[in-house]
């Protein structure tokens, strides 16, 4: 596994946001939140949270944030994962800007970091 794990997760400062996705991957329950108002210093497309069905907050979250304007050569949006006390900034893309790219790709890279390969997600929404 890539990242040192811990209960409490860096967590994004949502304000409002409204579900666009649910699934079930194995032990765990994920949704991918739109219209993200926040007061971090970031401007979130969507936020990926994943909840394992035995705890009540988030074990990891995915976001697609807004690259400010003069970082934006090697696309809009960014990808970064927040895993326990660990923040990955994983690239810079137009992808994460749309939510199917976007969560396709967020439920393969969680498969990978969470040991889930083997499992298929279970679209709820």
């Amino acid at each position: 596994m890539l990242f040192y794990v811990e209960n409490k997760v860096k967590a994004p400062h949502i304000q409002s946001a409204i579900p666009r996705r649910r699934y079930e991957i194995d032990n765990f329950s994920v949704v991918v939140l739109g219209d993200v108002q926040s007061n971090d210093p970031v401007n979130y497309k969507y936020i990926m949270a994943f909840v394992d069905v035995s705890e009540t907050d988030p074990l990891m979250y995915i976001t697609s944030e807004e690259n400010p304007p003069n970082q934006r050569e090697h696309g809009r949006y960014r990808v970064r994962v927040i895993y326990g006390e660990d923040e990955r900034d994983m690239g810079s893309d137009e992808f994460p800007g749309d939510l199917e790219q976007f969560t396709e790709y967020g439920i393969q890279l969680a498969a990978r970091l969470l040991q889930l390969t083997e499992e298929e997600p279970i679209r709820l929404m």
